[in-house]
C-alpha cells in the first residue's frame, strides 16, 4: 500500500472518529472502503504483472540454464576425448608449467618412467625427478625458455629402457597454461633391432671375406700337405725328422678343417623342413646328451615344458646341432658343476626355448661378439659354433638374444615361429 493512499485512509479514520451523526460515520467508511478497494486492485494488478515477469525471467534463466548444461556437457565430453587421446598414445606425455608443476602425465609415461601417476601429476617437478634426470636442467630451462630439442635417457631397473625425449616450450595464451612439453618414446626395441641389423651385416661381410680367403688358402695349403705327406714316407729313417714333417701334415689337416668350415658357413643352408613336436624334440636331444659320458657326474640337465604337443616346422637335424652347441656351452662354462635349465614356452605365434647355465658369464665387451665368425673365449675352437647358431635360427626365420652376468651365468632365448 503506497504512502499516499495510507495517509488518505488516517485522515478518513480520523474523520469517522470525530463524526457526530450516523450518515457522516456512514460517509466516511464508505470513502475508506473506496479507498482500499481501489488500492486492493491496484496491488493485485501489480501482482499479477509481477507473476508475468517472474515467469519470463524464470523461462528465460531456465533456457541460460540449459545452455550452461548444454555447454558444460560439450566440455566434460572434450575433456574426456582428449583424455582418452592423451591416456591412450603409445608416447609418453609430460607437461612441466612454468612454476614447475607437472600437470599432464601419462600412462605411457607411467610406464616407461616406472612412476606412479599419483605420486607425479599436480606435484612439483623436483619431487620425482632429478633436474637434469632428461639431459638438461628443467630449472634452467623453465626460466630461460632454452632447452634441446631432442635429447636421449636411460631408466635404470629390472628392465632398463632407453628413451628419446622432444621437447617444445609453449610461450602463448594464460601464464598458468604456459611450460614445456616433453614427448617421451620407447626406442629400446629399435636399438636392439639396430644392433641385430648391424651384426648381420657384419657377419655377411664376414662370411663373404672368408669364403674368398678360404679358396685363395685352400689351393698352397694342398700342395703344403702333400709335399709334408712326401717327407714323412721319405724320412723313415729319420725319426725326429720325419715327426717335424708329420706336424706339418697335423697343422696342415687342421687349416684345412677350418677352410671347410669357413666355405661351409658361408654357403647357404640346405634345409629339410619338417613339422615336428618340439617338446618331445628337446626331450630326445637332452637324452641324447645325459647318455654322453663327457657331459660329467656334476652337471644336470632341468627341462620344463609350459605347454605339450607345441609343434613348428624345422630342420631337425639342424635344430639338434643347434641345442647341442649350447648345451655344451652351457656346461663347459659351470666347470664346477651346477644345473642347466632348459624351457619351452608359447608367446604370440612362436615357440620361445630358453637354455641358462649357472656358469662364469660373458663380460659385456665380449656379449655383442659372440655371434661372430672366428671369436671364442676358449683355448680350443674356431668361433663358428655359435655363429652357425646364429645362422641357423635365422634361416628358421627365427631369432636368438643372449643375456649374461659374469659370475651369474647366461642365458640364450630362442624364438621359433610355429608356422612357416
Amino acid at each position: 500500500m503506497s504512502t499516499s493512499v495510507l495517509s488518505q485512509l488516517q485522515a478518513v479514520a480520523q474523520e469517522v472518529s470525530e463524526s457526530k451523526t450516523p450518515e457522516e460515520r456512514i460517509a466516511a467508511l464508505t470513502q475508506a472502503f473506496d479507498l482500499f478497494s481501489q488500492e486492493t486492485i491496484r496491488l493485485e494488478t501489480a501482482y499479477q504483472s509481477l507473476q508475468q515477469k517472474f515467469a519470463t525471467v524464470n523461462v528465460e534463466l531456465q533456457e541460460t540454464n540449459r545452455a550452461l548444461n548444454d555447454k558444460v556437457g560439450e566440455l566434460d565430453m572434450m575433456t574426456t576425448y582428449l583424455n582418452s587421446i592423451v591416456g591412450n598414445m603409445t608416447q609418453g606425455l609430460l607437461f612441466v608449467d612454468l612454476s614447475g608443476d607437472v600437470t599432464t602425465f601419462n600412462r605411457s609415461a607411467e610406464r616407461m618412467l616406472g612412476l606412479s601417476y599419483d605420486k607425479v601429476l599436480l606435484k612439483k617437478y623436483w619431487e620425482s625427478f632429478g633436474d637434469d634426470f632428461f639431459g638438461f636442467s628443467m630449472q634452467t630451462a623453465l626460466a630461460t625458455g632454452e632447452v634441446p630439442a631432442s635429447a636421449y635417457v636411460t631408466v635404470e631397473g629390472a628392465n632398463p629402457r632407453e628413451l628419446e625425449v622432444s621437447t617444445t616450450f609453449v610461450l602463448h595464451g594464460d601464464e598458468s597454461m604456459q611450460g614445456l612439453i616433453l614427448l617421451m618414446r620407447d626406442i629400446t626395441e629399435l636399438r636392439r633391432l639396430q644392433t641385430i641389423a648391424s651384426r648381420d651385416d657384419r657377419m655377411k661381410e664376414l662370411g663373404a671375406m672368408a669364403a674368398s680367403v678360404a679358396h685363395e688358402i685352400r689351393n698352397p695349403l694342398g700342395g703344403i700337405k702333400g709335399f709334408a705327406s712326401l717327407l714323412c714316407r721319405d724320412l723313415e729313417e729319420k725319426p725326429e725328422m720325419q715327426q717335424m714333417a708329420q706336424y706339418i701334415v697335423d697343422g696342415a689337416t687342421t687349416l684345412d678343417r677350418l677352410v671347410t668350415d669357413v666355405l661351409n658357413y658361408s654357403r647357404p643352408l640346405q634345409m629339410h623342413i619338417e613339422v615336428v613336436d618340439i617338446v618331445e624334440n628337446i626331450r630326445g636331444i637332452i637324452d641324447f646328451v645325459r647318455a654322453d659320458q663327457s657331459l660329467g657326474d656334476n652337471i644336470s640337465i632341468d627341462f620344463v615344458a609350459s605347454k605339450e604337443g607345441l609343434c613348428a616346422p624345422i630342420d631337425q637335424q639342424m635344430f639338434k646341432a643347434v641345442l647341442l652347441n649350447l648345451i655344451v656351452n652351457g656346461a663347459q662354462a659351470m666347470k664346477e658343476g651346477g644345473v642347466l635349465k632348459i624351457a619351452c614356452s608359447e608367446e604370440k605365434g612362436c615357440s620361445i626355448i630358453t637354455v641358462a647355465d649357472t656358469g662364469v658369464g660373458i663380460t659385456a665387451e665380449n656379449l655383442e661378439k659372440i655371434f661372430s665368425p672366428f671369436f671364442t673365449t676358449k683355448t680350443e675352437g674356431n668361433g663358428f659354433g655359435l655363429s652357425e647358431v646364429h645362422k641357423i635360427i635365422q634361416a628358421h626365420g627365427g631369432d636368438i638374444d643372449v643375456v649374461s652376468e659374469v659370475g651369474e651365468g647366461t642365458t640364450f632365448t630362442i624364438k621359433l615361429p610355429l608356422k612357416a
